[in-house]
């Protein structure tokens, strides 16, 4: 454990030490004690918290807790809620289940996702200035997707203003191992730094067979640059609003928001593989380090329009799109396997975009007892292009004087690489929900039924050529262009003269087209009652129907596929949760059971590389979904409005979870797939503390500062634990298959043959904790908060039994952030500036693999920290 993170426990620890305030309030020292005739016995106190008058086990997030937690995507924010953390910054981990066991939704509509590698939507695309809030369940609820595991994550959309508005925001950041500091650059278009590419990167025309008649022109400027000084971040926000009441007594209400942003990030780190050596000692293999300078620009905008008809009738219209380009140059260098210095480049280009539109309304009816008919429809799509990523393999020869040169002697597809691929993803949903309360024997009953309709699709595909000698060279010839730039030896005139020519690499081996859909019907039906007058019972259940579909073919000029068979299954998925409410104490209770279906990568039997870590995926066609009983349990006590103290439990009993496993591994580069194992069980214990201390005005430092000031904390701690049980068969895929014809049916084999029984979950963290400390002035409107958030070390790759590699754990670095709010008024205008620092310890990241007594880093980075600052201004 490093210094950081003692002091972070030892902080914690100050933090849940902290004293529970007195029962006795101000209103019962007020109170008159004369008495009266008629008697009130009181058996709670009324607390508006969302969190306590919900059924489900909820945390919550409003756009307060945004910005004081200084977060600009939703993702980073999740970070702060007890039990969850992040996979990649931005893939939720909630209570030790990785991103496959959340779902979010925007406005009751599931998020479309850009991502090849998953189906569930990046939270990092999307800003938290486009939202209200967010709510997590951690408990389910038949009105939810049935595929539930570890949280349901429910954001929505600003609400509708009630006067004109408008508001400017301009921000700049810096970091201390980015800014102002040498990185790598390549020439891109000239639209680039909109986010957009103006042409330069299109596909040249193709031949019949998909081979390019033209020369890959973009090559000559995307090329890994000299190093320059990378400049710092900044960005902007408009946002504007009005409401207009019709004479009709109708009203509409319209919001729109626009905002970019431009960041750098440099990293400088450890890429190293190990191998089982002699002796049963882990040794390095290949021995790199890795420099990259990533440019992204994110461009998001939204645009809702809202019809109040009367007080019980509204109608909304919401547009919204989120973006991300990153345009990244990327040298890997150092000893090989064999010892002889090698150099790879890499250049990349990313568009990952979401375009949604969606209806909904909300509908009271008046005359029967308040009952509430909800309706929604959206049509959504997401995608993601990645035109020209380059590999280009350098070798510094023994004896050589030249450096490192390209490595004619491999000259083709081993040393150099242009890759183009493309995903589509289209997702249609519909949903209808009835709230009808009533009366049952005094007991206020609400009736809750409902019926959805989900349809996605996803197409992906992948072009890859390599250059190598023409009809009119041989290596010889080429020994002469071995020190020459690559845009020199792969320039129009060497190609048009047949010195060099261009290949496709996708002809054999996995293939590299899919198309995949998912089809789920469902309906459900609840009923919340009170049974007596302190416990109430929420139940019911829902009914899923779906079918999930696999197509492939070899490549996007093949005319061959293959259809695996389709993947349906019906569930009824029943759910119940006990409330007891005791004075300000509450006790719930809940179980229910729900399903997880494969994601459509990890059922594609395609090859999806990792551009992070160079590791390599393949799907699974022969995966099935798997299914999880879960039961909850939480004690809370409530002392104040947005005020308590929680503690509980959960434990989760799974069946044919779908888990990763080492599919391949030579020369020490990794290929993982899934498999469904036996079982698993997950289990943990979660702590939650929330309490807002008024600060007396004679306090040092405090006493000038205008009106009163409250001491805030918050802190929360999560145990989890976990155990994936390898007694049984698997099926997989057979890592012998190299075309269509033999990836039709599964290779059985046992599972304790690829992982050791009983590990924890990939993605678990024992130990979760955050802590929040903070001084705010309500009057005055600034607050000033440090966070803290913690989590022990996980598995990012699990270990190959058959190839004797331990697992690889990831060590997360320990963050210590402040955020700063203060407006002001200045020239008779309303402004507001923000300060952050993140990662103020500096912490680092880093993974490893140990055997044998040895450890070895196998990828580690400093993350340096960053300045931020922020100017609103409001009209």
């Amino acid at each position: 454990m490093t210094k950081a993170q003692n002091k972070f426990l030892a902080l914690l620890l100050l933090g849940s030490a902290l004293s529970v305030p007195e029962l006795a309030t101000a209103q019962d020292a007020a109170a008159d004690p004369t008495p009266t005739s008629d008697e009130v016995i009181a058996t709670g106190v009324f607390i508006p918290n969302e969190k306590r008058i919900t059924s489900e086990i909820t945390s919550v997030l409003d756009e307060e807790v945004f910005a004081q937690i200084g977060a600009g995507d939703i993702a980073s924010a999740l970070t702060r809620v007890t039990g969850l953390s992040l996979n990649r910054g931005k893939f939720v981990i909630a209570r030790g289940l990785n991103e496959r066991y959340a779902n979010a939704t925007l406005n009751g509509s599931p998020l479309p996702s850009p991502e090849p590698l998953r189906r569930v939507a990046p939270l990092d695309l999307f800003p938290t200035s486009v939202l209200s809030d967010a709510v997590v369940s951690k408990t389910f609820d038949p009105e939810f997707s049935g595929e539930f595991g570890g949280a349901a994550i429910a954001l929505s959309t600003k609400a509708l203003p009630d006067e004109r508005f408008l508001e400017l925001t301009v921000s700049a950041s810096a970091n201390t191992e980015t800014s102002l500091r040498k990185g790598f650059l390549y020439g891109g278009s000239d639209t680039d730094w909109l986010g957009f590419d103006d042409g330069l990167r299109d596909l040249p025309a193709l031949d019949a067979a998909g081979i390019p008649t033209a020369n890959l022109e973009s090559f000559s400027t995307l090329i890994v640059d000299n190093e320059d000084n990378i400049p710092f971040n900044g960005g902007f926000r408009v946002s504007a609003g009005d409401r207009y009441d019709l004479d009709g007594g109708q009203s509409i209400g319209v919001l729109a928001t626009l905002g970019y942003d431009n960041s750098w990030e440099t990293r400088r780190a450890t890429d190293n593989t190990a191998v089982i050596g002699a002796n049963d000692t882990l040794e390095v293999r290949n021995q790199f380090v890795r420099t990259s300078t990533e440019n992204s620009i994110a461009l998001n905008g939204l645009l809702t329009v809202g019809v109040e008809f009367d007080p019980d009738n509204t109608v909304e219209v919401v547009g919204l799109m989120t973006r991300q380009s990153s345009a990244e140059a990327r040298v890997v260098a150092g000893l090989n396997r064999d010892g002889d210095p090698v150099r790879n480049d890499f250049t990349e280009w990313f568009e990952r975009e979401v375009y949604l539109g969606q209806v909904f309304g909300e509908h009271f009816l008046s005359g029967f007892n308040d009952a509430q008919i909800s309706w929604r429809a959206m049509y959504a799509q997401a995608g993601r292009e990645a035109p020209y990523e380059r590999f280009v393999g350098y070798i510094d020869e023994p004896g050589d004087a030249d450096g490192f040169v390209f490595e004619v002697a491999r000259f083709g597809q081993s040393n150099n690489r242009t890759n183009f691929s493309q995903l589509d993803d289209e997702t249609i949903d519909a949903g209808l929900d009835f709230e009808i309360p009533f009366d049952l024997t005094d007991r206020e009953v609400t009736l809750k039924l409902g019926g959805a309709y989900l349809d996605k699709s996803r197409d992906t595909e992948e072009i890859s050529y390599f250059y190598e000698p023409g009809q009119a060279s041989n290596r010889a010839d080429l020994l002469l262009f071995r020190t020459a730039r690559i845009d020199q030896l792969f320039s129009d005139t060497l190609f048009d003269a047949n010195f060099t020519t261009i290949s496709s690499a996708g002809s054999v081996g996995f293939p590299r087209v899919s198309d995949t859909g998912l089809e789920v019907m469902a309906g459900y039906a609840s009923l919340e009652s009170e049974i007596t007058r302190d416990l109430r019972v929420s139940a019911g259940f829902r009914y899923e129907d779906s079918t999930q579909t696999t197509l492939v073919r070899q490549t996007p000029f093949s005319t061959q596929e293959f259809r695996f068979d389709d993947l349906e299954d019906s569930y009824a998925l029943p759910a119940a949760t006990l409330t007891y409410t005791f004075g300000d104490w509450q006790m719930r209770l809940a179980a229910s059971k729900t399903i997880n279906r494969p994601q459509f990568r990890e059922l594609t039997p395609s090859e999806f590389r990792n551009t992070e870590t160079e590791d390599i995926f393949i799907g699974n066609p022969f995966l099935q979904n798997s299914e999880a009983i879960n039961l909850d349990g939480r004690l809370e006590y409530y002392f104040g409005a947005n005020q308590f103290i929680t503690i509980g439990g959960f434990y989760k009993d799974l069946t044919n979870p779908i888990e990763e496993f080492v599919f391949d591994e030579a020369d020490g580069n990794i290929t993982t797939s899934f498999l469904n194992a036996p079982s698993a069980e997950v289990f943990g214990l979660e702590l939650e503390f929330e309490k807002t201390f008024a600060i007396p005005a004679n306090i040092p430092l405090f006493e000038n500062l205008m009106g009163g000031q409250d001491f805030v904390v918050r802190s929360n701690y999560t145990y989890v634990d976990s155990s994936v049980s390898a007694d049984g068969t698997v099926n997989i895929l057979s890592n012998s298959a190299a075309n269509l014809s033999q990836i039709s049916a599964p290779n059985v084999v046992n599972a304790a043959g690829l992982y050791t029984d009983g590990r924890r979950l990939q993605g678990q963290s024992d130990h979760l904790a955050n802590v929040q400390i903070g001084v705010k002035n309500v009057d005055a409107g600034w607050d000033a908060f440090l966070l803290l958030n913690y989590s022990s070390d996980r598995i990012r790759v699990v270990e190959s039994l058959s190839d004797r590699a331990p697992a690889v754990i990831e060590q997360l670095p320990l963050s210590l952030d402040l955020v700063v709010n203060v407006p002001f008024d200045m020239g008779g205008g309303d402004y507001e500036f923000g300060f952050k620092v993140q990662n103020i310890l500096d912490d680092d990241y880093k993974a490893t693999q140990e055997a044998g007594g040895t450890e070895i880093v196998i990828d580690g980075y400093d993350i340096g920290t960053t300045f931020s600052a922020s100017l609103k201004r409001r009209f």
